[in-house]
């Protein structure tokens, strides 16, 4: 448990590189903040002051890196940008409703090249520290707030505060914690009780907010980390001390939410495919888009086009509210990433989307091949990149602005190959 606060040393950076670092932390403390210690709820906002300017620094610079290795990115992100000025051209509503779902979306792939172009391998070890940091101090507060002040399920956040649905931090932290310490005890660079118990921790906090997601999870990146890594003799040591976690916490979870109804990945993939999710009337996952594309994209160019960005979106700003969602929110479609790309911007928009994860996930695999990156930050990034495809489909983390470290984790190859790379100067 080596978690040392060397995040705070004073270290030679340039403006962006704080920047960066700020997009990265500011997302894992602002809910704490507010609720612990009653900041106003606008310092969030912070987070898009910074995003800006990165933008505005990168765009105004006299030249722009592209890296050879990240000029797909650019050319998907293009792609996107263009269609879906385009489509909105053709679905004009408010001005306001397109930069508001602009905002919503864009902001996640400034980060993303911001992370790639700033920071370097010893900031990334030194965000790694920290959030290691921060896993350790979120479980006494998690226990806290379950054994003596009774929260649970959606209100029971540890660090994120009580607000509902701030769990769904706790499961891009949890993952981000898991994912590295797996593939380093694989590696032989962590020990394996500190693994076993980050995994454990991460089980049973999970089991207590009813996060039945992560068990599915945690044995897709148990899987995907021993496909990655070496084989070795530590890893059926492992397999058998997780297998056993996952029983122990699995129980838990029946006990405290399970109505008597054991956990087991077809129950898990039950709740996954259910027709509904929370109501009799609202959308499931995975008929989300069936249900969209019969009852509100009837046309062959709505389905593939969709109703034009931030059409649909919701914000606690009256002017970005959308009529689409006032008349619509029973449906519950802003649970899910999948649905609200599919409405918004069709089956082109949700394709695009998709396809950066893709992308990230054969190009890291590509550089690992060849030798030319850090191979546990490509690891890191492929086991992610299939995360967010799931999370996509599973609910609207990625939406929120937790989803800042998912894209620093699908920028890690980048960052590591900065300097080993050539590099294309463009000019402005």
């Amino acid at each position: 448990m080596n978690c040392q606060f060397r995040f705070l040393q004073i270290k030679k950076r340039s403006f962006p590189q704080w920047l960066s670092l700020g997009v990265f932390v500011l997302p894992l403390l602002f809910l704490g903040l507010i609720d612990f210690f009653k900041i106003p709820s606008f310092i969030k906002y912070g987070i898009d002051v910074m995003w800006v300017l990165l933008l505005v620094f990168m765009v105004f610079s006299r030249q722009i890196n592209v890296k050879k290795n990240t000029a797909p990115f650019v050319v998907i992100v293009a792609l996107w940008l263009i269609y879906i000025t385009i489509g909105y051209i053709f679905n004009y509503q408010s001005v306001f409703y397109f930069l508001w779902g602009l905002r919503n979306n864009f902001r996640f792939y400034v980060a993303f090249f911001a992370f790639a172009s700033f920071l370097d391998e010893d900031d990334s070890n030194l965000i790694f520290t920290f959030t290691d940091c921060l896993f350790w101090i979120n479980i006494p507060v998690t226990f806290f707030q379950f054994f003596v002040l009774g929260y649970k399920q959606d209100y029971l956040g540890g660090i994120f505060g009580t607000e509902r649905g701030c769990n769904a931090f706790t499961t891009i932290l949890f993952v981000f914690v898991v994912t590295r310490s797996l593939l380093l005890c694989f590696q032989g660079k962590e020990k394996v009780v500190i693994c076993v118990l980050k995994s454990g921790f991460s089980l049973l906090l999970s089991a207590m907010s009813e996060l039945k997601f992560f068990f599915l999870v945690f044995v897709i990146i148990g899987v995907l980390a021993m496909i990655l890594t070496k084989f070795s003799w530590k890893k059926m040591f492992l397999l058998v001390a997780f297998a056993a976690v996952l029983s122990f916490t699995g129980s838990v979870l029946t006990i405290l939410f399970g109505n008597n109804e054991e956990l087991t990945v077809q129950r898990i993939m039950q709740l996954i495919t259910s027709q509904n999710y929370a109501t009799n009337e609202d959308l499931g996952r995975f008929t989300a888009i069936p249900t969209i594309s019969r009852d509100f994209l009837i046309e062959w160019y709505e389905k593939l086009f969709g109703m034009g960005i931030g059409n649909c979106d919701t914000s606690a700003f009256a002017i970005c509210n959308t009529p689409f969602y006032q008349a619509n929110e029973y449906l519950h479609y802003n649970w899910f990433s999948s649905a609200f790309l599919f409405l918004e911007t069709g089956y082109v928009g949700l394709i695009l989307n998709l396809l950066f994860y893709c992308m990230v996930g054969f190009l890291s695999i590509k550089k690992m091949r060849s030798g030319k990156c850090n191979k546990f930050f490509c690891q890191m990034a492929v086991i992610f990149s299939i995360v967010c495809i799931m999370l996509t489909f599973y609910n609207s983390t990625l939406r929120k602005e937790v989803g800042y470290i998912a894209y620093f984790v699908l920028a890690l190859p980048f960052i590591s190959l900065r300097d080993k790379e050539s590099s294309q100067q463009i000019s402005v």
